[in-house]
């Protein structure tokens, strides 16, 4: 049921909710052009071409994507940036800049399109926004704290698309951040930014990036920064957000109550470390099934995006980390089960959703020989699963809706 609940909740995300959006679009007098950027990029690119036919623009894909559309396509690497990023947000600058006032621009971004479409400032080496990318992913940051860093330091993030654009800019957008704040949705390269220059400053020295004297020439020139809120350019400028953590997650509690199962669902908003959070989350299954009288099942629903700092030597992996710090929480308490996994299918650097976890498996590990807190210290959950065959492998799932994790605890 909880390998379900996952899928009903990608499911609820697909690019099949592009359709009433698209299918309504007024006529206008110029030009319209797609910009299609993220995770769900492919799909989305497929849909708009069964919706409105042959259309123009770009689409920047995530590597291996598989694509047929006649839109100019460029593949990026995700989580970190690489040259087709680099190529992706140049192109995507000029193809702004080429929007007349008669003209429109429709994006269709989803989540990734960060590391997707990734330039640096003018002057700015290209190497030094890779490497400040490369160290907030491995300090721990949250995704919002990413991208208060990356809009501040990038040629298209902050609003900078929309800037450089003089027609209407319709954003039709999928979720993949806490509370849906559209600016740290890819960065929000075409609403504006309300973080600033010195907030990114303020996050690179919470977690210590070390270069951040190689960064501030351009963080403490004003020349430099996005474009304020109350900018003449986001008056053209109207945003949809089209799937959501809540509606996947409301899909999935539909699907589990039909089992005849209560469900609750404790947030779509929950950030912060994986480790401490899964411990704070077994403590509320064990004591729901210790001190309530449950008479049928009980399922705990959350989403939001929770991160973990590598340190050892695996390669991380925050849904895997969170599931393998809730099977030492619960220690092998009868009667809960949990699955843990990306909405997009990547869980960090790895191909793999996440895990999934009984009252079992902790049993069998030991059986296996393996040392679940080692793995733990040392980042390594993936190999672990891998190892139990209890990973969660979806393959892309065409969306980015966040993290999803269900807690079952029977009575």
């Amino acid at each position: 049921m909880l390998r379900a609940a996952f899928d009903q909740a990608v499911h609820a995300a697909q690019a099949s909710c592009l359709v009433p959006h698209l299918t309504q679009l007024e006529p206008i007098e110029g030009r319209t052009v797609f910009l299609v950027v993220g995770k769900a990029a492919s799909h989305q690119a497929a849909v708009a071409a069964q919706c409105l036919g042959a259309i123009d623009g770009l689409c920047i894909i995530p590597k291996g994507h598989k694509i047929n559309t006649s839109l100019d396509v460029i593949e990026a690497s995700h989580p970190v940036p690489n040259e087709g990023s680099l190529a992706a947000a140049e192109q995507a600058f000029e193809l702004a800049r080429a929007i007349g006032p008669s003209d429109r621009l429709v994006c269709l971004i989803s989540g990734g399109g960060s590391a997707l479409m990734s330039a640096p400032l003018p002057s700015m080496d290209p190497d030094l926004k890779m490497r400040t990318h490369r160290a907030l992913l491995s300090s721990g940051a949250t995704i919002s704290e990413l991208n208060t860093v990356r809009k501040q330091l990038s040629l298209v993030k902050g609003g900078r698309l929309a800037e450089a654009c003089q027609g209407q800019v319709l954003n039709f957008l999928v979720s993949d951040v806490p509370g849906d704040r559209a600016e740290f949705i890819a960065s929000g390269p075409t609403v504006p930014a309300n973080t600033n220059q010195q907030d990114a400053i303020d996050v690179l020295a919470l977690h210590q990036i070390d270069i951040l004297d190689e960064l501030l020439p351009w963080l403490n020139d004003a020349k430099y920064a996005t474009p304020a809120p109350d900018s003449d350019c986001f008056r053209r400028v109207k945003t949809t957000i089209v799937a959501a953590p809540s509606q996947s997650l409301g899909a999935a509690k539909s699907l589990i109550e039909s089992q005849g199962v209560d469900c609750w669902v404790l947030g779509d908003a929950i950030e912060g470390d994986s480790e401490t959070i899964a411990r704070v989350m077994a403590e509320a299954a064990l004591w729901q099934q210790r001190h309530q009288k449950l008479d049928r099942p009980l399922c705990l629903l959350s989403g939001g995006e929770t991160t973990v700092k590598v340190t050892g030597t695996g390669i991380g992996g925050p849904n895997a980390h969170f599931a393998l710090a809730l099977l030492d929480a619960l220690d092998g308490a009868r009667g809960i089960s949990a699955i843990v996994c990306d909405t997009d299918g990547v869980d960090g650097a790895a191909e793999i959703a996440g895990a999934c976890i009984d009252d079992e498996t902790l049993e069998r590990s030991r059986a296996a020989g393996l040392d679940h807190r080692d793995a733990l210290r040392r980042q390594d959950a993936h190999t672990f699963f891998q190892s139990l065959d209890c990973s969660v492998v979806s393959g892309p799932t065409g969306t980015n809706v966040n993290d999803f994790r269900a807690i079952l605890i029977e009575p």
